[in-house]
Order: structure tokens, then C-alpha cells, then sequence
């Protein structure tokens, strides 16, 4: 099927790998791990790992046994993170999947272990620390005692101690630099100094605002796919989305003053006016909440969404410019000198560049460049 849908999410593989490279240089000796959680944050799972492997990135991060599944079925070697918790029926998989597992708890620990042993087969695991995000970790007063306890286990080979902030995102955040100085000091520890270890915790927003959280690894997610904070170094200017949105104009008409636009007309044209319709809606992962707000690239024209966005399509007040069926229509991204950003739609939405990028489904094919 050559032409699956009137829309398509292309990639810019070669700017994909630049940000790994400059992020590369300015972490140093640090190690990269990528993060490709929920489809590579919509960008394409395992098409992004390949790409990622290409240029050395060091380690693999996914949420759940599926992802890493998925990676390893399509021929993915590389070292893979399971950052999420784990559940028990799931750990057989996760060993014969050869994957490295995050314990948090004596509970996982030994749940881990006797599967380790049944099996005959040692496990790579990183402890996790809850330094202050209070979701998943162990709590630092209590992560010597676990750590002394995976030890004493033969078939788990302790590779990281890891954390993750709950917030980074300046550079003198007060809960960024309370959650370094807390994983810092229990890293002091001599036990955890009695053997080598992968010690990280700074994601997207700690790369680019803590240099002294970069430690042996960082997980750089959105920052890799191209998406930098309002501050930044200049060291990091390069960096630069890879992901567009596109689409082409389905249908064309001229609607009379007064007309009302889609469902419930929450949308009325003040005067004769000509309406484009886009091929895209929320059953796309487009959001429903850029109804009478949004706006897309027509002709290098921004032009705005009116009425309800639908299922499967939407339309656009051209007013009095050109559009024509079949004419590019960019939803995210550049078209000439005008662009959609993300941040601005996700601000639209009331919501984060992640939601925006995850919503959108298989539905949409992605377009590798």
C-alpha cells in the first residue's frame, strides 16, 4: 500500500542523529541512553532505536516488556533498560529477552532472583532510588539494605543505581538540586563505591541545566528527538525537532455569511468565506482541544482551525487566499519561512510536548528521511 493515508508524520533521521551527536559531545564521558518509550515518543519505536544504534548511542530505554519485545523481534542487540516496575509473570520474558530490569523492592528483588535461578540465567539489574519523585524507588535510607541484599544473590549482576527528577527544569530548581544532593550522598556510601557502577539520573531537562548530575549516563528523551527548554547553552543550539506533520487538502468549498462550522456550529464566518478540509482528527492523536484555536500552514499561510475537530478531519478559514485539493498542508513543522511549533500547540492544549507527540497513533505512517 503505497499510499495508506492523505497524511504523514515524516522524520528527519539525519537531524535526529545530529542532536545525539551534539548532545554527545556535551555530555562527554558520560554515556547516552535513549529513551523509546511509547513509540519512540511518537516518532516510530524501532525505526528511532536503529537510527539510534547507527551512531553509538550506549543503552536503550523502554517502559514494559512489550517495547523491549518489539525492539529485540526486530533485531535490536544493543543494551535495553526496562524502566518500568515489573511484574511477576512478566519476568521470564524479560530474562529470555536478555533485557536489563529496574528493582525497586526486596519483593521484585526476589521474585527476580528465583526466576534467575530456575532459569540458570543471570540478570542485569539497576536499583532505582526514589530521591523525591515519590513514584517508584526505593527510599534512600533503606537502598543500602537492598543493595547489600541483590548482592547476595549470585544470579543478579548489579549494573546501575539510578534516579529520576521530578522536576529540572532551571538551573537552580530547589527540588532538582534537593534530589542531587540526596542521590549524590547516598552514592558516597563506601558499599556502593566497593564495585563499578552505571550512575544516573539527569533526564532531557537535567543534560541541559545540571552538569553535575550528567554522573556515567544521562537519558536525554525529548532532547534527543529535538526539543530544547526556553534556556539553553549555546553549546546545544544545534539541536532541532525531526518530526513534522503534514497533510493534503481533501475538499474545498466557498460557505455564505452566517454559515456554521462542523459539529454543534461552534464556529459561525462573519462573512462569505472559503473553507479547506484536513484529512486528520483526534482519531489521528490530534487534538480535539485545538478546536477553534489551532492553526495549520497552507501556501506558507497560517490559517486558522474553525468549528469542532472531528474524528477524521477538520477545516480551515482560508478567507480569501488560494487552496486547492491536493495542496500541503503542515500541521507541525516548517513550510518556507512560517512554522507550527510544537510548544505552541501543546500551550494550546494546556498540556506538555510529550502528550502532543504520543498521541498520535499508527493510524498516521511515518515517513523516514
Amino acid at each position: 500500500m503505497k499510499y495508506p493515508h492523505p497524511a504523514q508524520i515524516e522524520i528527519d533521521v539525519g537531524q535526529f542523529q545530529k542532536n545525539i551527536h551534539i548532545i554527545r559531545h556535551y555530555v562527554g564521558a558520560s554515556r547516552i541512553c535513549l529513551p523509546l518509550k511509547a513509540n519512540a515518543y511518537g516518532h516510530g519505536l524501532c525505526p528511532m532505536a536503529e537510527a539510534a544504534v547507527e551512531v553509538g548511542v550506549d543503552m536503550l530505554a523502554v517502559s514494559c516488556l512489550q517495547e523491549a519485545s518489539q525492539l529485540r523481534e526486530s533485531g535490536i542487540t544493543a543494551p535495553i533498560l526496562v524502566f518500568g516496575a515489573i511484574h511477576e509473570e512478566q519476568i521470564e520474558d524479560l530474562i529470555e529477552l536478555d533485557v536489563e530490569i529496574t528493582i525497586a523492592s526486596f519483593y521484585k528483588a526476589e521474585l527476580t532472583a528465583q526466576k534467575c535461578e530456575e532459569l540458570g540465567k543471570k540478570c542485569r539489574v539497576h536499583l532505582k532510588v526514589d530521591s523525591g519523585m515519590h513514584r517508584t524507588g526505593v527510599r534512600p535510607t533503606t537502598a543500602l539494605e537492598l543493595y547489600s541484599h541483590l548482592q547476595g544473590h549470585p544470579f543478579l549482576d548489579i549494573v546501575g543505581i539510578y534516579s529520576h527528577f521530578a522536576s529540572a527544569s532551571h538551573p537552580s530548581y530547589p527540588i532538582a538540586l534537593d534530589q542531587i544532593g540526596t542521590f549524590l550522598t547516598l552514592l558516597e556510601n563506601p558499599l556502593f563505591k566497593s564495585r563499578p557502577l552505571i550512575r544516573h539520573i539527569a533526564n532531557s531537562e537535567g543534560v541541559v541545566h545540571f552538569p553535575e548530575a550528567h554522573l556515567d549516563m544521562v537519558r536525554p528523551g525529548l532532547l534527543a528527538y529535538g526539543y530544547l527548554p526556553p534556556t539553553y547553552p549555546p553549546s546545544l543550539a544545534g539541536i532541532a525537532p525531526c518530526l513534522s506533520l503534514k497533510a493534503k487538502v481533501s475538499y474545498f468549498k466557498v460557505v455564505p455569511s452566517k454559515a456554521g462550522i462542523s459539529y454543534g456550529h461552534t464556529h459561525i464566518v462573519s462573512q462569505q468565506t472559503r473553507v479547506a478540509t484536513i484529512p486528520v482528527g483526534y482519531g489521528d492523536g490530534y487534538r480535539r482541544a485545538l478546536s477553534n484555536r489551532g492553526a495549520v500552514l497552507i501556501r506558507e499561510e497560517k490559517v486558522p482551525i474553525i468549528g469542532t475537530i472531528c474524528m477524521d478531519q477538520f477545516m480551515v478559514d482560508v478567507g480569501n487566499g488560494e487552496a486547492y485539493v491536493g495542496d500541503e498542508v503542515v500541521l507541525i513543522g516548517k513550510q518556507g519561512d512560517r512554522e507550527i511549533k510544537l510548544q505552541d500547540i501543546a500551550n494550546q492544549c494546556d498540556t506538555i510536548p510529550y502528550e502532543i507527540l504520543c498521541q498520535f497513533n499508527e493510524r498516521i505512517p511515518r515517513i523516514y528521511k
